[in-house]
């Protein structure tokens, strides 16, 4: 199965065709949208973090960085500005970036965004029982987000916990029934079906 999601490890493919040409159309309108907000309101925080996703998306992480600091200017508490900093800065610095999580948690237990981002920064160094913990707590905090479920899942069958990682890949489809998410849904029933 390829690859986490999450803020600063986002990795999608698009290829001509089907539901990836489908995908490639929704993020160059998005993008289109999101600009538009931004020539009459600068600092729209939403528009920015879409800017920011899809800058992921296309493989711009420079782009990214610049919107979130931009999220930042406009609201320095933003935590998933915060934790998309950390996380694009991390893949420099794993050590400092997990030091500045910890501490933005110490004062922020609460934030999903920041325990997923964690754990994206654990499992980029294959600490995988880190990473299934700081997954387990933003899903215990967020429980209906399936990009939490979904790494949560990765990171159990990367323990060796086959059945618990089923629970949790099956829960991340059906969340993104509901809510948009970042992995691949044939991919992972795919991965159910093993």
């Amino acid at each position: 199965l390829e690859g986490l999601v999450g803020t600063g490890d986002l990795r999608i493919h698009l290829h001509p065709g089907g539901r990836d040409a489908d995908r490639a159309f929704r993020l160059a309108t998005a993008e289109r949208d999101y600009r538009l907000v931004l020539k009459s309101e600068p600092k729209n925080t939403d528009a920015l973090h879409g800017l920011a996703a899809i800058s992921l998306h296309k493989g711009q992480p420079e782009a990214s960085e610049d919107l979130y600091l931009r999220i930042l200017e406009a609201d320095p508490k933003d935590n998933a500005a915060q934790a998309g900093l950390i996380s694009l800065r991390g893949q420099v610095d794993p050590t400092r970036s997990e030091s500045r999580l910890k501490n933005l948690l110490a004062s922020q237990p609460d934030s999903p965004t920041l325990h997923f981002a964690l754990g994206n920064l654990y499992a980029r160094q294959g600490r995988w029982n880190e990473a299934q913990q700081a997954y387990f707590r933003a899903y215990t905090i967020d429980g209906e987000n399936p990009d939490y479920q979904f790494n949560l899942a990765v990171s159990l069958e990367q323990l060796r916990q086959p059945k618990l990682a089923l629970q949790y890949y099956q829960g991340a489809l059906a969340a993104a029934s509901q809510r948009p998410a970042a992995f691949d849904r044939n991919q992972v029933a795919g991965r159910v079906g093993e």
